[in-house]
């Protein structure tokens, strides 16, 4: 089968066309004029580094995050910068004083780091872990709020939830989650790793008491840029995971996460120029972005589970543009796996040259294909997946 070719966008980003590319979701991709861009903040940081950081950041870091609060809804004084989304619910889990049989919900659908940062509570702290076992396979967004509210008790400390699930790509009904847990009187942190650029943000209308996104993935600014918003009202109870010069009551919120020692923070700095970059790119702007991958996801994900004959599992309404869809079970020896690739996932790469993320959810062997469509892929380069598919299966 001859490779299908990338779409009139291809030439903004340094993929590699030897391979058809169809994970942007796993760690997104940054376009070539940011990454100059970078090298140049890095060229300035470089030649004279005590300038740079003592005289010139400021400026410039405080206008990308102006820029990024303006963008998610936000206020600058309510956001703070942070390498990652695990970083960020990392910042907040470690910040919270809990007490020995405190309970945190969540759901089945989360994101495997942040399950071990809930372990690392249950052992460490004795806080009780309540998970609700939310199926795939779901008619309504009521379903998950009605799971996640009948394990609400007098001892719930807080709710941690996706907005979009990482291995399944629901998209979650985080404002109403937030709505009737406050109702209760119980927080709600929201990993909105994937959110930011998939959906139209507003976090002072969500009003969620904590949310954290990644700005490396659908924004595609360079690695190591996420966000970390708090509320107002709960921002003296959270530090940054890094206590450093500028700590203590004497600082604001802000500027206790603006320095937490000598780091490269050129990524930071790129998050507002990529923001009106992409927002240039496209007919639209953001909006047409949003809407085109979101297009490209259902349109993808029809077809696959139209050949694979596999229904859909979730309404188009829960869908983004990730998008997950069943396939036949592994039939990989788990005990003697060396690869921490499924056996499909290693024979698309390696036979068709398709980078593509095949998932065990909610266990091995069973396995999960999840799309995540970005501006320079087509709907040629999924049929080419699923017809390498058909022929390995």
């Amino acid at each position: 089968m001859d490779k299908p070719p990338y779409s009139k966008y291809a030439h903004h980003w340094s993929i590699d066309k030897e391979f058809v590319f169809l994970n942007h979701g796993s760690f997104g991709a940054c376009p070539i004029e940011i990454l100059a861009k970078q090298h140049e903040y890095r060229k300035r940081m470089e030649s004279q580094p005590l300038r740079f950081f003592v005289r010139e950041l400021e400026k410039p870091y405080n206008e990308s995050k102006s820029r990024l609060a303006s963008f998610i809804g936000s206020k600058p004084e309510n956001t703070v910068f942070v390498r990652n989304a695990t970083s960020g619910v990392n910042t907040v889990l470690k910040s919270l004083d809990f007490n020995m049989g405190d309970e945190i919900i969540c759901c089945n659908h989360m994101y495997p780091a942040i399950r071990n940062t809930l372990n690392f509570l249950r052992d460490n702290q004795k806080v009780i872990i309540r998970e609700a076992i939310i199926p795939y396979q779901i008619e309504s967004a009521q379903q998950i709020v009605d799971a996640l509210l009948n394990l609400k008790t007098e001892k719930t400390k807080l709710l941690l939830i996706d907005h979009i699930s990482s291995p399944t790509g629901i998209l979650f009904p985080v404002e109403e989650l937030v709505v009737r847990f406050n109702e209760f009187g119980i927080d709600t942190l929201v990993d909105g790793a994937h959110a930011p650029g998939t959906v139209d943000l507003n976090l002072e209308k969500i009003a969620a008491a904590y949310y954290t996104g990644n700005c490396h993935k659908w924004i595609c600014s360079p690695k190591g840029s996420a966000f970390l918003y708090v509320r107002q009202d709960k921002q003296k109870e959270i530090k940054p995971l890094t206590t450093s010069l500028v700590a203590g009551n004497n600082f604001t919120f802000e500027q206790q996460f603006s320095w937490q020692g000598t780091e490269d923070p050129t990524a930071y700095l790129c998050v507002g120029d990529t923001i009106d970059y992409m927002n240039g790119l496209y007919p639209g702007g953001w909006p047409g972005i949003i809407q085109k991958n979101h297009e490209l996801a259902l349109e993808a994900r029809s077809k696959i589970c139209e050949s694979l004959k596999v229904d859909p599992a979730i309404p188009d309404g829960l869908v983004a543009n990730l998008a997950s869809i069943h396939l036949p079970d592994s039939k990989d020896l788990q005990t003697n796996r060396s690869s921490p690739f499924d056996s499909l996932m290693d024979s698309l790469y390696h036979e068709f040259k398709i980078e593509v993320f095949i998932t065990y959810w909610p266990e091995f062997p069973k396995r999960l294909l999840r799309i995540s469509p970005q501006l320079y892929n087509t709907m040629e380069q999924y049929k080419y997946l699923l017809n390498a598919i058909n022929k390995i299966i």
